[in-house]
C-alpha cells in the first residue's frame, strides 16, 4: 500500500470516528464553547483568519478571542502559535453552529473565513 493510499484510508477512518463520536465531541467542545460567540469563534478556527480577524467577525474583543484560544490550547482542542492563524485540532463543527456565523465575502474582517458556510463539517 502506498503512502497516498494509507493517508486516504486514515482520512476515511477519521471521518467515521468523528461521525460516530460527534455527541462526545460536542460535549467536550461545550467546555470551551459555552456561549454563542465562543461557538462562532470555533467555526472560524480553520487556520486562515488570525485572532484579530476572528474578533472582528464575531464582534468581540481580541482579548476574548485570546482567552478562548488559551482555553482550547489547554484542552488540546486548538493549535495556536502567536502571530499565526489558529486551527481546530478536531476538524469538526457541529452543524447547528454554522448557522451562527453570518459571512459576507466582501467583508475584509471575514476574508479568511468566507468559505466556512460552504465547507463541510468534516475534513
Amino acid at each position: 500500500m502506498s503512502q497516498e493510499e494509507t493517508l486516504r484510508e486514515l482520512r476515511k477512518i477519521s471521518k467515521v470516528l468523528t461521525l460516530s463520536n460527534s455527541s462526545a465531541i460536542e460535549k467536550e467542545l461545550a467546555k470551551i464553547a459555552s456561549t454563542k460567540e465562543r461557538k462562532q469563534m470555533w467555526v472560524y478556527l480553520d487556520g486562515k483568519p488570525v485572532p484579530k480577524e476572528i474578533a472582528q467577525a464575531v464582534k468581540v474583543t481580541p482579548q476574548a478571542v485570546s482567552l478562548f484560544l488559551l482555553a482550547g490550547v489547554a484542552l488540546d482542542l486548538i493549535e495556536y502559535e502567536r502571530g499565526k492563524a489558529p486551527r481546530r485540532l478536531l476538524d469538526y463543527v457541529p452543524p447547528d453552529w454554522l448557522s451562527l456565523v453570518e459571512l459576507s465575502p466582501e467583508s475584509e474582517s471575514t476574508q479568511g473565513v468566507a468559505e466556512v458556510k460552504t465547507q463541510a463539517t468534516l475534513p
